[in-house]
């Protein structure tokens, strides 16, 4: 696996709707069935792709998936339309599969045991791949992630380049990520070591938990590296990246163990990829730093 730079500040389509992360938390207000970003015309149907695909959605029909609204790029609400990166990847494998996605937001921390319900067969939240997680659920990659912390606009206590810099440390972390994980056991070597606790705050969205810094309620907080620079750019000062990306690893989506979809997602990724539309869609939202070669499934 590749590992990922730190995303560009700069980006080529800043959206100024996330602007409201950092201050009301307006994203996290968004309704479930919201409405999906516009078709993407130049994708077609591909006969393939659709052969992967279970009998019953070979000749159409919907796929249910759960989301996490309030992650830009990835996916967050303008209006009452979602757009991100995520948006735009499931509309265009739907297309290539010639079903319809059909998104619905959930905390994140719910995402994972509401496929026991059976009322979603895959998730897209921004979800890291790690051996842990796929002994729960299948994944499929089609992005690059790492650590990264931000801190707010005139902090001063130095860089947080390791789990280890948190020690003494306010943070502020949505709850069920991996970011919490670490935090949590990067606390107890800082305590081991002798040094002060890390200080965790919960939170159930990420808009929370950045609101938490920009207020002064904590001192930083840890995100995907695909998204960190562009809440910081979005921030106009009030926050700023604390250090270099770690921790890197691969990023995609969830499904339920054994699902006959993680091929089909695959092969859709996989022709983005080869065709160019997944560069174009990446490059939209200045994150060519996250893209990867090809798309895995893990299933083991």
């Amino acid at each position: 696996m590749k590992a990922i730079s730190q995303p560009r500040h700069a980006l080529k389509k800043p959206m100024a709707a996330a602007s409201a992360l950092l201050t009301i938390g307006l994203l996290s207000a968004c309704g479930n069935g919201a409405a999906a970003p516009a078709a993407n015309s130049e994708v077609k149907a591909n006969a393939d792709i659709q052969a992967l695909l279970p009998e019953e959605l070979k000749k159409g029909g919907t796929i249910e998936i759960a989301v996490d609204s309030a992650y830009p790029p990835m996916d967050f609400m303008e209006g009452d339309k979602m757009v991100g990166i995520e948006p735009e990847m499931w509309t265009a494998a739907g297309e290539l599969m010639g079903v319809t996605i059909k998104p619905t937001t959930v905390a994140f921390d719910a995402i994972v045991p509401a496929f026991q319900s059976q009322r979603y067969q895959a998730s897209f939240a921004g979800f890291w791949i790690t051996e842990e997680r796929t002994k729960a659920v299948d994944m499929v990659s089609f992005f690059q992630s790492g650590s990264q912390y931000l801190v707010r606009g005139d902090d001063s206590k130095g860089a947080i380049d390791s789990f280890a810099d948190l020690c003494g440390r306010s943070v502020a972390l949505q709850s069920g990520s991996y970011e919490m994980t670490y935090a949590e056991d990067a606390g107890k070597e800082c305590e081991k070591a002798g040094k002060p606790a890390v200080q965790i705050q919960g939170y159930k969205t990420q808009d929370q938990a950045t609101l938490a810094v920009t207020s002064g309620r904590a001192d930083a907080t840890g995100m995907g590296a695909e998204v960190a620079g562009y809440v910081a750019q979005q921030s106009k000062g009030k926050l700023k990246t604390a250090g270099k990306v770690f921790h890197t690893v691969e990023g995609g989506i969830a499904l339920p163990k054994g699902s006959k979809l993680s091929s089909a997602f695959q092969a859709a990724f996989n022709k983005l990829i080869a065709d160019g539309k997944y560069s174009e869609i990446f490059a939209k939202w200045g994150l060519e730093s996250a893209k990867i070669t090809e798309s895995k499934a893990h299933t083991s």
